[in-house]
């Protein structure tokens, strides 16, 4: 009877001891679901927090864009009618200055020379604006001469059976000469017949730099801009920063260079153009 009694409170304490067991991993088990659900949850309000910040960077990336598209846009339609004024200044002063030689002949043989170099000087401010004027034609997308037209498929043709370093190696050349117009558009047939080449980046960049010596300024910070965007692991990103930061500069827009000086310093610490930056950020302030 004793020896029943034992096996019977043997097997009921093996039976409580298991069903403790077995509570204390459940109650383990809740505490680490309830965990994770935590942690989720953060991840989860992160994400959304990653989510607005881009789309705001997004939209302030398109609002910025539709400016800076509409200020050239602004900037070409009043150029464009400061040389239709100076045209018609131009019309009525030679106008005036033959009706003055006509009655008055001793006026015109005392002083022709002043009226000329007037005539002369507003002449030359009408041919800078005209050029001016073609160039951002050129950019807006407006029809270009059939001279041009011409000039460009006579180079393409010349250029088509050149190798992918011929045709680079000819468009730095006249880059390196000076002939910066002839240099686009070879680098930019370049782009056209090599657009898996390793140079593509080197060949928008120089594009953006040649902009940067006619001293279109505006044009050459937005063709650096695609170099940045398009290859940001590219070699020439450090250096595309550094020409944006002196083409605002160049504009007079110190704040902007400035940023884009500071961002270049931050990203590229051990790169090239690092002493330069720093060289014209400390002139800038």
């Amino acid at each position: 009877m004793k020896k029943n009694i034992l096996g019977f409170f043997c097997i009921f304490s093996l039976f409580l001891f298991s069903g403790c067991i077995m509570k204390q991993d459940i109650i383990n088990c809740q505490n680490r679901i309830t965990t994770l659900e935590i942690n989720n949850a953060k991840y989860i309000t992160k994400e959304k927090e990653y989510d607005r910040k881009i789309n705001s960077l997004l939209n302030q990336f398109e609002n910025d864009f539709k400016v800076i598209s509409k200020s050239y846009r602004d900037k070409y339609a009043r150029i464009k009618t400061e040389i239709n004024t100076l045209k018609n200044k131009t019309r009525v002063l030679t106008g005036k200055f033959q009706e003055l030689e006509y009655k008055f002949p001793q006026y015109g043989q005392n002083t022709p020379e002043t009226q000329k170099e007037k005539i002369q000087i507003i002449d030359n401010a009408i041919s800078k604006n005209y050029q001016r004027l073609l160039a951002l034609e050129k950019y807006i997308g407006f029809e270009k001469t059939k001279q041009n037209l011409n000039q460009k498929t006579k180079e393409e043709k010349k250029n088509t059976n050149q190798s992918e370093q011929e045709l680079y190696k000819h468009a730095k050349e006249n880059l390196d000469s000076g002939d910066n117009d002839k240099a686009r558009t070879i680098f930019e047939q370049f782009l056209t017949l090599y657009p898996e080449s390793d140079n593509v980046d080197n060949a928008m960049f120089w594009i953006a730099d040649s902009y940067y010596k006619d001293e279109w300024y505006e044009k050459s910070i937005l063709e650096y801009q695609k170099v940045i965007e398009k290859y940001p692991n590219g070699n020439k990103v450090a250096a595309a920063l550094l020409k944006q930061g002196c083409a605002f500069a160049k504009l007079g827009e110190k704040a902007n260079a400035k940023l884009i000086l500071k961002e270049l310093i931050k990203k590229y610490p051990d790169s090239n153009e690092i002493k330069i930056a720093k060289e014209k950020l400390k002139n800038l302030q």
